[in-house]
């Protein structure tokens, strides 16, 4: 297992909100679990593209990166009083006629301000090629006028990682100087090489920064193409902070239309699984998700069933545009615990294969019950009918939210119809009748602490790369494993929120252990990663070499020497608020 490992005068906050969903009833209600809150959120605001979500102005609560108007980006900053999201910053590229591609919120200059990159779309680039710029933070917000535009253009949006481990996020991608990966690493903004490879880039990507070798330390994640064209995934095993080639695998031999991968525990025994959406048919009248689970080569399908009422549904294919007028959107899941039982559920676009309605549905991981899935044990179930998701026509995207931050996801939506280029937006609040207990885990660095810059001590930034496990024993007395990724994905509209929230499902209230693996610098060796032990739920990080700085999240920190500066070794802790 591998360990937070830091260079000197850094600290890691891990946040974690241990917490009980104690509802009357002891299972779903399917036609009274969701509740439109879009007016109580958003007023008359309800419309753009939601394309990120972090916390701009570090008071602990979640904002919403919004793009409007092609070239416009709008920071719905969260707020105590309806409408509870409010359009509080704009920044905008329509001085350069862009289209605005994707939205990456991070610390590009470990100042420990949130700022934010952008990537578009120029009107006069014929070749289709992406530039990039960041808007740097400054006093918890963005300021317009300061800016950096990269010196490069890249071949698809880039992947957000922490290429170094130096807990500040590096942009990894295909520029126009290289046919080989680049990195632009963060704070000096300088490039170098990545990686050699021979295969060219799956565009569009679902490449990831994420642990798939059960090390405790984020391994790349490539969707590449091979010498015949053969769609295919790299495994790139972070070993010691280097990036060695160690697995390949090529695409489910009768899929024809590949979507985007995403990853999740899927039948929680604490590793990640690959799970790939997709078609066997061109036009996707015969759609199928796949899993590979952590470490095997065999393709399992975990749905199949795309039928409901005599109608045949099936996923929207991707369109490859050289000059698109709005963001193209490639088959997507979106993965979220949706009801807290331990398993990951996913959200889904589906078109009707005989019309031309697209409609959100929610995908519900429950045990596998035909022979076709018995070796991934679970499989998906689709929820044809959840009235207020159902009411949604012409949708385009579905994620999880943690809406009212009480650990319950809830679900956005974005349709079609709003104007010609911009998408309604929709919010659905999770009335899911369960009696379930969650953890929610957010990881942040804190590259100052008492020596900020403007004297400002922030909240933190969350991080690409951190990955969770946690132990615990169910209901039945059984080990239950789970693990996640934080932001391991960020091209594409992944969507992935900037914390993992872990259902437990009827376990007693307590976890046994919590790791939390952050990536490591070149050359150093794995370490005993953090923890969190018994009923107190007090988060141990070792960290060596470091000073930790422990602010409390909604009230004092927790073990030796918190709040404050600790020395090496000694505690670094979370806080725990309870919901009961």
């Amino acid at each position: 297992m591998a360990a937070a490992s830091r260079l000197p005068d850094s600290w890691v906050l891990l946040a974690l909100l241990l917490g009980r969903l104690a509802l009357l009833g002891v299972g779903p209600v399917p036609a009274r679990a969701l509740h439109n809150v879009t007016a109580e959120l958003f007023g008359a605001e309800a419309w753009g593209t939601l394309a990120a979500f972090g916390d701009l102005n570090s008071d602990k609560q979640t904002d919403l990166f919004v793009l409007r108007e092609r070239n416009d980006l709008i920071v719905f900053l969260a707020d105590q009083n309806a409408p509870y999201f409010k359009p509080k910053v704009n920044v905008s590229l329509n001085n350069y006629s862009a289209l605005i591609t994707s939205v990456v919120p991070g610390d590009y200059d470990g100042d420990s301000q949130m700022d934010v990159l952008l990537t578009y779309l120029p009107k006069n680039h014929a070749n289709g090629e992406l530039g990039a710029v960041i808007f740097w933070g400054q006093n918890q917000t963005l300021d317009p006028s300061n800016m950096t535009i990269l010196n490069r253009t890249f071949q698809d949006e880039p992947l957000i990682m922490d290429f170094n481990g130096d807990l500040i996020p590096d942009i990894f991608g295909i520029t126009n100087e290289s046919s080989q990966p680049q990195i632009l690493l963060g704070k000096n903004l300088s490039w170098h090489p990545a990686l050699t490879t021979r295969n060219k880039m799956r565009i569009p990507h679902s490449h990831a920064f994420i642990d798939l070798t059960e090390d405790f330390t984020a391994d790349l994640f490539l969707t590449t193409l091979s010498a015949s064209s053969t769609f295919q995934f790299e495994i790139w095993e972070n070993l010691d902070g280097n990036f060695s080639l160690s697995t390949v695998l090529e695409k489910p031999q009768n899929m024809m239309v590949v979507g985007q991968s995403a990853f999740a525990d899927f039948d929680g025994d604490g590793n990640m699984d690959h799970l790939l959406p997709g078609c066997e048919d061109k036009n996707c009248q015969k759609s199928v998700i796949y899993l590979a689970r952590s470490g095997a080569k065999q393709w399992i399908p975990v749905l199949q069933d795309f039928s409901s009422k005599g109608t045949l549904w099936g996923f929207v294919p991707f369109v490859h545009e050289q000059q698109p007028t709005e963001i193209p959107i490639p088959i997507t899941l979106h993965i979220g615990d949706y009801n807290m039982d331990g398993y990951p559920d996913a959200l889904a676009i589906l078109k009707n294969t005989s019309g031309s309605n697209q409609q959100a549905f929610l995908l519900e991981n429950v045990p596998c019950t035909n022979a076709s899935c018995e070796g991934a044990h679970r499989m998906f179930k689709v929820y044809w009918e959840l009235m207020d998701l159902n009411q949604i026509r012409d949708a385009v995207v579905a994620t999880f939210f943690d809406i009212y931050e009480d650990g319950i996801l809830d679900i956005v939506v974005l349709s079609k119809g709003y104007t010609k280029s911009d998408f309604a937006i929709h919010t659905l609040k999770n009335n899911f009748e369960a009696d379930a207990y969650f953890v929610k885990v957010i990881v942040l660095s804190g590259l100052c602490s008492n020596d900020c810059p403007r004297k400002i001590t922030p909240f933190g930034v969350n991080q690409p790369g951190p990955y969770i496990m946690y132990t615990t024993v169910d209901a039945n007395g059984y080990l239950k494993n789970g693990s996640a990724g934080q932001l391991s994905q960020s091209a594409h509209l992944a969507l992935q929120l900037p914390y993992n929230v872990l259902g437990l499902g009827r376990s007693a209230n307590f976890l046994d252990h919590l790791y939390v693996g952050i990536p490591r610098p070149s050359g150093e060796k794995s370490e005993p990663p953090c923890s969190s032990l018994g009923s107190k739920v007090t988060s141990i990080c070792w960290v060596p070499g470091a000073a930790a700085h422990t602010p409390a999240l909604g009230g004092e920190g927790v073990g030796e020497g918190a709040p404050g500066t600790v020395p090496a070794r000694e505690l670094l802790t979370g806080v725990v608020d309870s919901f009961f």
